[in-house]
């Protein structure tokens, strides 16, 4: 990959730092893979990704003003845009949004070299594979339309409360909304489980980034060997179709590991 400027040195880069710029870190790839001819990739404010290598790694950065403010939603676009397009190439290990250091020489001497061991066992298991998020969120109406027919206590405080002005039943009212909460939370815990059955073995990992909620079925992010993503889709487009009345699922990727790299230290 050929995107930015690579130095042939294996301790400095050449990508240029002023005395008011330093250089946000994106991520970690192999050396090896910076080099062959994809198109420029460019990062915050369009500038062009360098790469600082260091023996077998290579850090994609680009040069940042010190007194730009931290956290905008561009940057962050910006951030994940230039992982997901390095992990179209090959493996990469995201680092932690808004990592910012002074050279160079500081990439090497602060995040390479004492990490080197790690980030090269990363990126072998990362190998062949990408990250899919999913989401599956109930349809709200369909659900509490089905607990007032099944759940007989949810059925009769609605009925009697349906008619009522709004400032009498303030009991009842109170009462039904607890009602309904924890019925659905219990639903979404079951059927977050019956989805997650369903994913999990076509996935070589997976991590539930918010658990299940009244409104939120699940919120999970899947290790996928590339091999296996058209079987991934074909599957939940089943399961879709099966429950499509009462739960919306979403599936994004592929994207590059971001729930995978905390793990090992640097995320």
């Amino acid at each position: 990959m050929s995107a930015g400027h690579v130095t042939d040195d294996t301790t400095r880069s050449e990508v240029e730092v002023g005395t008011d710029r330093a250089l946000f870190v994106y991520g970690v790839v192999r050396a090896a893979d910076t080099r062959g001819g994809a198109p420029e990739l460019t990062g915050l404010d369009g500038a062009p990704v360098g790469f600082v290598v260091d023996g077998p790694l290579a850090a994609a950065v680009t040069p940042v003003s010190l007194d730009r403010p931290p956290g905008r939603r561009a940057e962050l676009l910006a951030y994940q845009s230039v992982l997901d397009v390095l992990a179209e190439a090959g493996p990469v290990a995201p680092v932690r949004f808004g990592s910012v250091l002074a050279d160079g020489q500081s990439v090497v001497e602060e995040l390479l070299g004492p990490r080197q061991e790690g980030f090269v066992a990363f990126l072998d298991q990362l190998d062949g594979k990408r990250q899919y998020n999913l989401r599956a969120t109930y349809v709200e109406e369909a659900v509490l339309a089905d607990l007032v027919a099944t759940e007989p206590e949810i059925r009769q405080l609605r009925d009697y409360t349906k008619d009522l002005p709004e400032h009498a039943g303030y009991g009842e009212r109170a009462r039904l909304g607890e009602l309904v909460y924890h019925a659905m939370q219990d639903r979404s815990s079951f059927d977050a489980d019956v989805l997650l059955d369903a994913v999990v073995p076509l996935a070589v990992a997976h991590l539930v980034r918010t658990p299940p909620s009244a409104t939120q079925v699940l919120d999970v992010a899947l290790l996928v060997e590339e091999a296996r993503a058209e079987a991934l889709v074909a599957a939940l487009e089943d399961l879709a179709e099966a429950v499509h009345e009462r739960i919306r699922m979403r599936l994004v990727g592929p994207l590059a590991a971001y729930d995978f790299v905390g793990e090992a230290g640097w995320g």
